[in-house]
């Protein structure tokens, strides 16, 4: 064959042209080295997949054992003599052994070994040589091993380095087994029943061994300079269902089967055929064995004690195979990067990233077989090293990848969505550098116990979000520092059954008689939604206007007590020796949603009303306390938190982390004040606004945006006992208190403006949308695009009727029931202004003196 560039002599021709199908029969044929280690190798592997019912044949009750034993008896066999001849010590021993022939000639033959070797094991010949061995015991596995690989070495000078052709390589090969004690393949199944069902069992699962099959590989370069894949997605499951249904549909197709009738037809179908049995113990067996060899640390010991997802396997190998100055390109699943006890090969794979992004198959972009929420990464791999990688987030196209890797870094900033799609719009902001420094900060911002370099990976979508994650970080004073008094309520199953609460879809007339579940209370809201009667589903819930609630309103309840009150009192956890429910409290639903506008819902509930497990409820040592971290709970900041965190549950330990609003703060003032008239909507929070009211309030309190239009002064005129019109009511109001709240926590935590516009853009793709077509009329009414943003009692009319009104408002009215003029919401310019109102006046007070901040604006 002619070669490009090579000249004439270069390359070596051969003697003999041999096609490579017969290189690759001839190394691969029985008996040859390779076939002697592969086998080897794969009885080894064979053995986590075993079949259960060929056990006897490893522990040496089989029935053929005993027929072994007599065939061998009766036919020539190896008899080895106990005494080997005497040699000189250090010396190659004469060994000896006697061959008796089918005459029943006995002949002595002397082998030459080398000298003895230390270990537990030395070379020597023993008084017999066993006729059938089972694998019982290390030694049985080790007599199989040399019955493979051989007792004795082949001399030095005797090894195949100056071969010219197949054939002097195929005798050299013949002669092997008599020089190194090996046995020849003929026999080595009738010697060791136990390696024919370990044959099989290497044909079935298809053993690969890399450092057998590319040993030039690893021999010379140490491993690959490239390697590309797509490994498998699966998690090994015992699906005994889906197994059973090869051989009868029925167990798939049949909705929800007792017990007894699913055990009764599993044996119909075990028993009706000699093979569905084998069938399904050869699945058990494969089942167990693969889940087996994944979790243990002989094989894959990054992978203890985690789940044994087969691409976990796959790339912890990659990393082994990678050469010095190799590099590695890998498409899976990410799910490593989080959970507790991932962090040993999550540490792993920071040493061996260079690139990492994160990938969202929105719209099936990518894979038309997942679904749209379907995450997975791209990831390139080299040798470890100090985490040193980029890292880019919440992509939704192939090219954003390398285009943000070059991008100059200049035009507008994008964010997960852009005019109302997928924001697609390379940027160098994407592009997230990992270091050590960088998780340090992350950990800090977890409060993780663990080591910093197994800390969770988080998925910033732009490089400036991690000012707001460092200030998050550093912010030292934590609910914990409070010691809050918290519960999870009733447990929803365990209570019906104990017959404390029972499901009655009901109005009631007292609040106390009230269970409230997640549904019924929004961000700094506690009346959000109530359930219809009858309710029977989770969007069996009506939506509630704070406009229209009555002074003293009750919402619908699904629970109610079952047991008499003292019963029900009881099981309450008890603070300061009295039920949670007497208590004013900060509840929140435990779940979080991050594909929603916001995630963290938390409102502020007054004594009476108890809950379910779905929701937690905590109070601290002071209403005023409670008070002002509901409303730094109602805040963008610690929203994101959750977010970028990707905390799914926030329960009673993760709460305790949360930061924590002082009441000594000099914006403390404005947060209570907000948080309060956001909070008591009913005659139900009397008590807490008449103990919490500040008279100060009025002189130097007021909206923090002078350009909100419409709106009615902040605190001018509120009086110390609560009135229908102290909560703020209408949906303009209550949106410019939580926009402030925004910008006051960020304040407080010492985000900057910027910080806070940015993880707006990039985190809130739900709220950025709805509020890019969101306007208030003059009453304080919303009117919005989105059905999901719609304003109370808004129809889909009425927003076709206000753009024809902004197209031509002299001839063309406003929507029925709404007031000229409109107001279109502007969150980031509104951030803005109430932050820079919020900065000046706790700069003012550290110029005069009356506030220290530490490194976190805290003290």
């Amino acid at each position: 064959m002619d070669v490009w560039g090579a000249e004439g002599g270069w390359l070596r021709s051969p003697e003999v042209a041999v096609p490579r199908e017969k290189v690759k029969a001839d190394l691969e044929a029985v008996d040859t080295p390779y076939w002697r280690l592969k086998t080897l190798m794969d009885a080894w592997c064979a053995l986590w997949f075993w079949p259960v019912q060929e056990a006897a044949l490893l522990d040496g009750s089989h029935a053929k054992y005993e027929l072994a034993a007599k065939a061998t008896a009766q036919s020539a066999g190896w008899t080895v003599s106990a005494t080997p001849a005497p040699h000189q010590s250090g010396a190659p021993s004469p060994e000896s052994y006697e061959k008796t022939d089918l005459f029943g000639e006995v002949q002595v033959v002397e082998v030459k070994s080398k000298a003895a070797r230390g270990g537990s094991r030395k070379e020597q010949i023993r008084g017999e040589r066993r006729p059938v061995i089972a694998l019982a015991s290390l030694d049985d596995w080790l007599d199989f091993a040399e019955s493979l690989l051989g007792t004795q070495d082949v001399a030095a000078d005797s090894l195949g380095a100056h071969f010219n052709t197949l054939d002097e390589i195929e005798r050299h090969e013949d002669e092997l087994p008599e020089w190194m004690g090996m046995e020849r393949f003929t026999s080595l199944e009738s010697r060791y029943p136990w390696a024919g069902v370990a044959r099989d069992v290497a044909e079935r699962q298809g053993f690969f061994h890399w450092e057998l099959e590319f040993g030039q590989v690893f021999g010379s370069g140490g491993g690959f300079d490239l390697q590309v894949g797509n490994p498998p997605w699966v998690q090994p499951k015992w699906l005994e269902n889906v197994v059973l249904a090869e051989r009868d549909p029925w167990f798939t197709l049949t909705e929800k089967p007792n017990a007894a009738e699913w055990r009764l037809r599993k044996q119909e179908v075990l028993n009706s055929s000699d093979a569905n049995r084998p069938y399904f113990l050869g699945e058990l067996a494969a089942n167990t064995g693969i889940t087996s060899a994944l979790s243990s640390p002989a094989t894959y010991p990054l992978l203890v004690g985690t789940k044994s997802d087969l691409y976990r396997a796959f790339m912890t190998q990659v990393w082994r195979h990678i050469a010095p100055h190799g590099s590695a390109g890998l498409i899976h699943p990410d799910t490593h990067f989080g959970g507790v006890r991932e962090g040993t090969i999550r540490a792993a794979a920071y040493l061996h990233l260079r690139v990492h992004a994160h990938f969202v198959n929105s719209s099936r972009w990518a894979f038309d077989d997942l679904n749209w929420s379907q995450e997975f990464g791209m990831h390139i791999y080299g040798t470890p090293q100090e985490p040193d990688f980029r890292h880019v987030s919440e992509l939704r196209g192939a090219e954003v990848l390398p285009n943000s890797l070059t991008h100059d870094g200049r035009g507008a900033t994008p964010g997960i969505k852009h005019n109302g799609a997928w924001d697609v719009r390379p940027h160098r902001e994407r592009v997230v550098h990992v270091n050590t420094k960088l998780l340090t900060s992350w950990h800090a911002l977890r409060g993780s116990a663990g080591e910093v370099k197994q800390t969770s990976l988080l998925y910033p979508v732009l490089a400036s979000e991690q000012g707001a994650i460092e200030a998050l970080a550093s912010h030292g004073n934590s609910l914990a520092n409070y010691h809050p008094w918290i519960t999870t309520g009733y447990d929803e199953g365990a209570a019906k059954k104990d017959g404390l609460i029972r499901w009655s879809n009901q109005n009631v007339s007292e609040f106390s008689e009230v269970i409230l579940q997640g549904p019924h209370f929004a961000s700094a809201l506690p009346f959000s939604k109530e359930p219809k009667i009858p309710c029977r589903s989770n969007r069996d819930w009506n939506l509630l206007a704070p406009t229209e609630l009555p002074e003293t309103y009750v919402p619908v309840t699904n629970y109610v007590r079952a047991s008499d009150e003292a019963t029900y009192l009881a099981a309450q956890h008890c603070w300061r020796g009295q039920p949670f429910t007497g208590f004013f409290r900060l509840a929140w639903r435990a779940m979080i949603p991050f594909d929603s506008s916001r995630c963290l819902h938390a409102a502020l509930l007054p004594p009476g009303p108890a809950h379910v497990h779905g929701v937690h409820s905590m109070a601290l040592e002071n209403n005023r306390l409670t008070a002002l971290n509901a409303g730094f709970w109602a805040a963008l900041p610690l929203d994101y938190l959750l977010r970028i965190t990707g905390r799914s549950n926030l329960g009673l330990s993760e709460a305790r982390m949360m930061p924590a609003a002082d009441s000594k703060h000099p914006l403390a003032p404005a947060l209570l004040l907000r948080s309060l008239r956001l909070n008591v909507l009913t005659t139900h929070y009397a008590p807490l606004w008449e103990e919490l009211f500040d008279s100060r309030w009025a002189g130097y309190e007021d909206w923090a945006n002078s350009h909100w239009p419409g709106l009615k002064p902040l605190a001018s005129g509120l009086k110390p006992s609560w009135e229908y019109g102290t909560p703020l009511r209408t949906e303009h109001e209550r949106r410019a208190a939580l926009v402030e709240l925004d910008a006051l926590a960020s304040v407080w935590l010492g985000i900057t403006a910027d910080q806070l516009v940015a993880i707006f853009k990039s985190r809130y793709p739900q709220l950025y949308n709805y509020e890019s077509a969101t306007y208030f009329d003059a009453t304080g009414r919303k009117i919005a695009a989105n059905p999901n943003n719609f304003g109370h009692g808004q129809t889909k009319q009425d927003y076709i009727d206000l753009l024809a009104h902004f197209e031509n408002p002299d001839a063309t009215p406003p929507p029925a029931d709404y007031t000229a003029p409109f107001y279109k919401a502007d969150r980031e310019t509104e951030m803005r202004a109430a932050h820079a109102h919020f900065q000046a006046r706790l700069d003012q007070e550290i110029a005069a003196g009356r506030w220290t901040p530490t490194g976190s604006r805290e003290a």
